[in-house]
């Protein structure tokens, strides 16, 4: 197996552009590639794959003030850009993927500039116990990334301004200390910029994986591009329909959020939709499908969930969905 190593860094700073070079990059990974993209945006709001973009994110304010809207392909919760902020994305042929060297390329960085970085819990990167990066993950057939945020000198009053924070959220967290376990890094250093890091980041990458090549993109593949591009922008991708639904099931567990919408008919499950900040995004994608055609019966409903493939870890998922709505005795 051939191994390469790419970096590439965005000449676009429009989320719709920057997310869709992503997903071609990750759709046409080879075996023994792997790629370090990075990019900036302008003002935005991204949303994770099964989120409900009415609830996350005050887009009307947003777009009144020139931001952009955004939905990725991985799991996990809102998060806001801006040219403050430098965003990453290691993406890799799945024999390759190894989250720890890619984790070691991110806190090698940081530490060029004096900052003594940890990794915590499943998708936290810490300066001095506050979060400077939010990582998320995707795996697809042939490939698999880790992506993220690198808060250098993002505006907090935007951050606050345009994500709406769930009231579960709210309630069980405190606005007060969502908002002081974040940093910027450019408080710890002022020297570190969006342009410094980058090229602390490909320092790094190259004293790990070796010297980098400029990802080779062509004209096939700017036009593939250009599609997902074009259904990245689309209220489709970005809303969704939004039917009318009988039912409402919405709780938070430690694994993350989860709001259940199901409409019936004659006793049965006609549709269903399922929202979540959880960051197994493929796996929680699947589970509202399965309960189309279920009675709407607690024990039904718990009983179809548990029939679904899932890992040891999607077992826990699982266990307490169905818990939950046994609880509800419907």
């Amino acid at each position: 197996m051939q191994k390469q190593h790419y970096f590439y860094v965005s000449d676009s700073n429009d989320p719709h552009r920057t997310l869709a070079v992503e997903e071609y990059i990750l759709t046409h990974i080879k075996p023994g590639d792997v790629v370090l993209y990075l990019y900036t945006h302008k003002d935005s709001v991204i949303i994770g794959k099964n989120q409900n973009a009415w609830g996350e994110c005050r887009h009307e304010k947003l777009e009144r003030d020139g931001g952009k809207l955004a939905r990725r392909i991985s799991g996990g919760g809102a998060v806001f850009h801006d040219t403050g902020n430098l965003n990453f994305s290691f993406i890799a042929d799945k024999e390759r993927y190894d989250l720890h060297r890619q984790l070691k390329v991110m806190l090698d960085a940081a530490k060029a500039f004096g900052i003594d970085a940890e990794f915590s819990g499943r998708n936290d990167i810490l300066a001095e116990g506050r979060k400077f990066s939010g990582n998320a993950f995707c795996v697809r057939k042939n490939g698999a990334f880790h992506h993220g945020t690198i808060l250098i000198n993002s505006d907090m009053g935007k951050l606050a301004g345009y994500l709406a924070v769930p009231k579960d959220k709210i309630e069980s967290k405190g606005i007060s200390s969502v908002r002081s376990r974040v940093v910027n890094l450019a408080e710890l250093n002022p020297e570190v910029t969006p342009a410094k890091m980058t090229e602390a980041l490909k320092k790094a990458f190259a004293a790990e994986y070796g010297e980098p090549q400029e990802y080779p993109f062509t004209q096939e593949a700017w036009d593939e591009i250009a599609g997902l591009e074009k259904r990245n922008a689309s209220w489709e991708w970005i809303f969704g329909e939004s039917p009318k639904f009988d039912i409402t099931i919405k709780t938070r567990f430690p694994w993350g959020g989860m709001e259940l919408l199901l409409s019936t008919k004659d006793g049965k499950v006609t549709d269903a939709r399922l929202y979540s900040d959880a960051m197994d995004a493929d796996f929680i994608a699947g589970i509202a499908p399965a309960l189309i055609g279920c009675a709407f019966r607690s024990a039904d409903l718990a009983q179809r969930l548990r029939a679904l493939p899932q890992t040891e870890e999607q077992q826990k998922i699982i266990a307490d969905i169905a818990k939950y709505i046994e609880g509800q005795g419907y």
